[in-house]
């Protein structure tokens, strides 16, 4: 009898080790596969959404490249702009914006991504929300004692423009913002077109848990270039 159940212990050992790699293969090949339907920026908006706030404490990132942009913020009366245009995509620690919110005499260059370093240097937008000018959730972040200072001023009707070297777009703050550092519903992806500026709640000593900022809607778009 005690033979009988080492011979069932050891034919039954193969299916113990085999099952786990099955799993994660399979668990694998879902994954490439949702990769492969999914448009990139599209899939980047869904994958760990809004969670800027972990990425402030991050000194430096492996590898990174920071791309300084000339923006211009003048708008020449007789250059020809569109409603619906073409967006050009940047890539993770570059400057690809200027915000100007002349209500605050606020002007700050936008960088794409979130890390310490980069905030040192400017606003940030979370890589998972949606690019300036096209549909969804634009997330910009800056800290408060530097750039965001005095975000909290801004009010309902305010006006907030962004230029990219692809154009320039106006929003008009709809309401102002206020919610735990938990709470991610004014970061997710929405759709319609918005754009959320938040920060964190001054605080003397210590790590603020608030964080609070503005929504706004779009209100004008102006593309260098029609849509391809």
């Amino acid at each position: 009898m005690a033979e009988e159940q080492q011979i069932k212990k050891r034919s039954a050992l193969p299916a113990y080790l085999l099952t786990p790699l099955l799993l994660l293969l399979l668990t694998g090949g879902i994954l490439v596969l949702c990769y492969a339907l999914a448009p990139v920026h599209s899939l980047q908006k869904y994958l760990n959404i809004a969670f800027m706030d972990n990425l402030k404490t991050t000194g430096t990132t492996a590898g990174l490249h920071i791309i300084e942009n000339e923006i211009d913020t003048e708008q020449k009366p007789d250059s020809e702009t569109y409603s619906e245009g073409a967006i050009k995509y940047p890539v993770f620690g570059e400057q690809y914006a200027v915000l100007e919110a002349d209500a605050i005499d606020l002007t700050v260059g936008v960088y794409y991504g979130v890390n310490a370093e980069l905030l040192e240097r400017g606003a940030c937008q979370s890589t998972q929300s949606a690019i300036i000018g096209e549909t969804g959730n634009a997330v910009i972040d800056a800290h408060v004692d530097t750039y965001f200072s005095d975000l909290s001023k801004l009010k309902v009707g305010d006006e907030i423009v962004l230029y990219t070297n692809y154009g320039s777009f106006t929003y008009q703050v709809t309401e102002t913002i206020s919610f735990d550092k938990n709470d991610k519903r004014y970061l997710a992806v929405t759709k319609d077109e918005v754009l959320t500026l938040y920060t964190c709640a001054p605080q003397v000593i210590g790590s603020a848990d608030q964080r609070i900022g503005v929504r706004c809607k779009p209100v004008s778009k102006k593309f260098n270039a029609p849509a391809e």
